[in-house]
């Protein structure tokens, strides 16, 4: 690459809804949209336009022909390893929406295709760049929650069974995977596990409540970590409401996380110290609101895209890289095995479960 052009030469493959919330990171300066391959002709050739790119219905001929720097991979999510791992041995960086896959052995895959090729592989998952979450993250990482005790996290995606017409492949087993793990619930997943990291074990309930097909429009789980940190999950696609809600206790204090902001009360004496010189009987440490100031960061694709052409350009770390990114994955996968088996799941998964399983709903 040129890098004193300061340009990352992209080609992006999926014309859909996704390019939608993916344009202002497509046309930040440091970006050139080399070509879109879309297998929809008619949509292709008026993104290409919204561009100004060439338009390609085959997306081996777009990489072949235009020798992009970076691949974006904008597509339904079953198709992503493949792509990825393609773009990857073409000598291509890549950007893929979330989730990255729909079984962790095919992110597996991806994963080691990065590494052969010497390739960065990001994942688009901009919610760890929204300015309360990077506050929260270097918060846990100061230890100023102390030992952490407890988490609550809580969330509603209200979908219609208008949106699931839109597009036939959602809400299936065959084609999507799962239901509102695998589609809504990445984002708050990947949270979970960025702020958390990975679990030692998942106990899970997923259900269908309101919704007329075959795979989950609910889950509530129970996740433990080495050190006594537990925590409850819930989130649904048949509930109203928008409302996020991230609460984190430790013996020091408890963080909310929510839309746009950010609470934190610290006690005035850690917990550990507290209930054992405390004179008191009845009562917990006093509490003091805590104010915390928040990054300059937009929090959106924009964000991703930023964070990813100075990765490349310049060597900066990565904000969600694959092996990162696989995380909230292989626990939507542990959430679906653990309800199926009626038992709680460890880390690491089963791979090799996990895709019987799979392969026995999409047989049904």
């Amino acid at each position: 690459m040129n890098h004193s052009a300061q340009k990352v030469r992209t080609a992006v493959i999926g014309a859909g809804y996704a390019l939608d919330l993916h344009l202002p990171g497509l046309k930040l300066e440091t970006s050139q949209v080399v070509g879109i391959a879309e297998v929809r002709e008619e949509l292709g050739q008026q993104r290409a336009t919204l561009l100004n790119t060439a338009y390609f219905r085959d997306h081996h001929t777009m990489i072949a022909e235009t020798r992009p720097d970076l691949v974006v991979i904008l597509t339904p999510h079953p198709s992503h390893a493949g792509l990825a791992i393609e773009a990857l041995e073409a000598g291509c960086h890549v950007l893929v929406e979330k989730p990255m896959a729909v079984q962790t052995y095919e992110a597996d895959a991806m994963i080691a295709a990065s590494s052969a090729a010497g390739k960065l592989l990001a994942v688009s998952l901009q919610h760890r760049l929204r300015p309360e979450v990077l506050a929260a993250r270097q918060i846990l990482q100061s230890g100023r929650l102390g030992i952490l005790q407890h988490m609550h996290f809580f969330t509603a995606w209200p979908r219609t069974r208008a949106y699931y017409r839109s597009s036939p492949w959602r809400a299936t087993w065959k084609y999507e995977g799962g239901g509102v793990l695998l589609n809504q619930a990445p984002h708050d997943l990947d949270l979970i596990c960025h702020l958390l990291g990975l679990p030692d074990g998942v106990t899970a309930f997923t259900r269908t409540q309101l919704h007329e097909f075959e795979v989950e429009d609910t889950a509530d789980a129970v996740l433990d970590w080495a050190g006594g940190l537990v925590g409850f999950f819930h989130t649904s696609t048949a509930e109203g409401g928008l409302e996020e809600g991230l609460e984190i206790k430790g013996t020091a204090g408890i963080m909310r996380i929510r839309a746009g902001g950010l609470d934190l009360e610290a006690y005035e004496t850690d917990l550990r110290d507290y209930l054992k010189d405390s004179t008191e009987h009845y009562h917990g440490p006093g509490i003091a609101p805590t104010e915390v100031p928040l990054p300059d960061s937009s929090g959106d694709h924009a964000a991703v895209y930023h964070n990813l052409h100075t990765t490349i350009l310049e060597g900066k770390p990565l904000s969600a890289d694959g092996e990162s990114g696989r995380m909230s994955l292989e626990l939507a996968n542990a959430m679906i095995l653990s309800n199926a088996r009626r038992e709680r799941v460890v880390f690491p998964l089963d791979r090799d479960a996990y895709r019987e399983l799979l392969e026995k709903y999409q047989n049904q």
